[in-house]
């Protein structure tokens, strides 16, 4: 039996989500499939990218822009502004930060305090994303190795199921 504090919560055992986690969670069903398992990956299971990129055979690059993507769908309508602070939220977040990326980051920091505010804002929005992601990553989905298949490898084991079939009849 799973705790109702647990990631993987049916959605029978899901508390409704109040109007503005609907909201995101409505966002984050519009991302690509494979932005929304780096994001499961990271805000449900605790993974890091290096952690996610090696689980799903994806460059680390890849995981750091599917997270930015995600951030950058969920921010509120017509707010173009912290682009930038969610590319140092992203960056900041991988094992491969360098000491000298974080005094860059410092000075980006206080360089403005609207720097400081659109981080914090970031920092606030991902928190806010685990309602939702609780209720997308019902049924542990993400985590199902079939689902990394793309169409070619899906096509691919159509043919290969036809000829393993036409193979079957000859013999």
């Amino acid at each position: 039996m799973t705790s109702l504090l647990s990631p993987s919560r049916n959605l029978l055992q899901q508390e409704p989500l109040q109007e503005g986690e609907n909201a995101l969670y409505h966002s984050l069903k519009k991302l690509p499939r494979r932005a929304q398992q780096v994001f499961l990956y990271s805000r449900l299971d605790g993974l890091s990218h290096a952690a996610i990129a090696q689980r799903m055979a994806l460059a680390p690059t890849t995981v750091s822009k599917d997270m930015r993507l995600v951030l950058e769908q969920c921010r509120p309508h017509g707010k173009h502004e912290g682009s930038e602070a969610i590319t140092w939220y992203v960056r900041l977040q991988s094992p491969d930060t360098t000491a000298s990326e974080r005094i860059d980051f410092r000075r980006w920091l206080d360089a403005d305090s609207a720097h400081l505010n659109a981080f914090h804002a970031t920092e606030m929005r991902w928190r806010q994303l685990l309602a939702p992601a609780r209720l997308l990553g019902a049924g542990q989905w993400y985590h199902k190795r079939w689902g990394h298949l793309s169409w070619r490898a899906w096509a691919g084991l159509a043919a290969l199921t036809a000829l393993l079939a036409e193979l079957a009849a000859w013999i």
